[in-house]
């Protein structure tokens, strides 16, 4: 199914134009990304809070969809459609330099990061807060961005500094939000959404390595070959007639014997 949908021929290519302007998926995300503020406005909090992940409601009430839809519960806001911009504009340089089929691994990995995470803690009795929202899903691209493009310079009114500076300003002002109001699962959260997009850039670029499974220290047995049988000589054949008699003598034998004694006489004349 993924080969059908994100064929490995077009993993490089737009996915339509628009305007003469190629169109990638970071792009097409961003744009729904932004309508998601439209339905969640006219849809209400209520209807689109069906959508929003906690662990209560997801295994709970068996809304299971929950961990992949969280991210359309976008109530509008400036922040989110900033984030939206940023997620087009970064996103479509990481799409283009991983390819769209491993930029998409890295899109599922950042959205079920945070779900997995609090079902895990709910699972250990601890219950941590829901998902919702996209803006974490756009940090974690942003991140992305930063670990593959660290020297990349990004304007910010008058100012004009380097990516990675940028996505540890951003890290440390949520580090230090969450750690001035004791919010431990929040910062647990934020390091698991951050290392994960690092992590997978080193994956994919080859700076990282998984872990591989250690080999066995034994080599299994080889199954030995049967040993095929030589044939007698000129003497063995000797000392059997000595010992058994001429009537001992196989067919094969008596060839041989034969041969000897024919190639004695040749050798004679």
């Amino acid at each position: 199914m993924f080969n059908s949908w994100l064929p490995e021929s077009q993993d490089r290519l737009p996915l339509t134009w628009w305007k003469q302007h190629p169109v990638y998926l970071a792009a097409i995300i961003a744009l729904v990304a932004a309508a998601s503020m439209i339905v969640t406005a006219v849809l209400g909090y209520d209807l689109m809070g069906h959508f929003v992940f906690t662990f209560d409601r997801a295994f709970g009430e068996l809304h299971l969809w929950t961990p992949l839809t969280y991210v359309l519960f976008n109530p509008p806001s400036l922040w989110t459609l900033i984030g939206c911009y940023l997620l087009w504009s970064f996103g479509e340089a990481v799409e283009r330099h991983l390819g769209r089929r491993a930029f998409v691994r890295m899109l599922l990995l950042l959205l079920l990061v945070s779900p997995l995470l609090i079902t895990v803690l709910g699972l250990l009795g601890i219950r941590g807060p829901g998902c919702a929202g996209i803006l974490q899903l756009e940090f974690g691209v942003f991140i992305a961005f930063a670990t593959l493009y660290p020297r990349a310079k990004i304007s910010i009114i008058i100012l004009t500094i380097d990516a990675w500076v940028l996505a540890a300003i951003f890290v440390g002002l949520n580090a230090l939000g969450s750690l001035a109001a004791r919010d431990w699962l929040s910062l647990l959260l934020l390091a698991a959404n951050v290392g994960s997009a690092y992590a997978f850039i080193r994956y994919e670029t080859g700076e990282l390595k998984l872990p591989s499974m250690p080999k066995p220290a034994f080599k299994p047995a080889k199954a030995k070959k049967p040993a095929t049988p030589h044939a007698p000589t000129v003497d063995d054949i000797l000392d059997k007639i000595s010992r058994e008699g001429m009537q001992s003598l196989t067919a094969e034998e008596r060839r041989i014997l034969d041969k000897a004694s024919d190639e004695m006489k040749r050798r004679a004349r």
